[in-house]
């Protein structure tokens, strides 16, 4: 199975396992979807799957991880691996709290400019070069999907909480942070 078909099942089956289990006052709301939403898709999308695609660049499968990308085993993948074991620290980070809001922000920005140039790359290698290795042409969904769902849900996420505690809206004026 492709690692990315992996990722994808692993990211919406615990996203709709935590939707379900939910205990949260605010559970089965929409903003509280929303919010669970970008948790997940920043936490597992871009952390989990960073750290293993950066293990798996710089470790003992980087050869096989190269051939099934359709390329050749290169000093390259180390750098490529850094930058995705980066990326992924910063997205596993923002699983505790203390770390969701400014992190989250950049953790979002950062792999959307990487991941957006890691998918062009892939279209390009496909398009151009003939290039439809499984983990080239499926690793294109997730470089342009999961950091765009990860910022329109976060966007949308503190927008839906910044007008349910806008004054007059709720008791106080203050927001709540709610525990994913």
């Amino acid at each position: 199975m492709s690692f990315f078909l992996f990722m994808w099942i692993v990211l919406l089956g615990g996203l709709v396992l935590h939707v379900i289990l939910d205990r949260s006052p605010e559970r089965r709301t929409g903003r509280r979807l929303l919010e669970l939403t970008a948790l997940w898709f920043v936490v597992v999308g871009l952390g989990v799957n960073g750290v293993l695609a950066g293990l798996v660049h710089m470790g003992p499968g980087a050869a096989a991880a190269a051939e099934s990308i359709g390329w050749s085993p290169s000093p390259f993948q180390w750098e490529n691996g850094g930058s995705d074991l980066a990326v992924g620290l910063a997205g596993l980070a923002v699983a505790w709290t203390r770390f969701r809001d400014g992190w989250m922000s950049a953790t979002i920005f950062v792999a959307f400019v990487q991941l957006y140039l890691d998918g062009i790359q892939h279209v390009t290698q496909w398009l151009m070069h003939g290039n439809t290795a499984p983990d080239n042409v499926g690793a294109i969904p997730t470089c342009f999907l999961v950091p765009a769902i990860a910022a329109i849900t976060t966007w949308a996420a503190r927008r839906a909480a910044a007008r349910h505690t806008a004054p007059g809206a709720h008791e106080s004026a203050a927001p709540t942070r709610v525990p994913a």
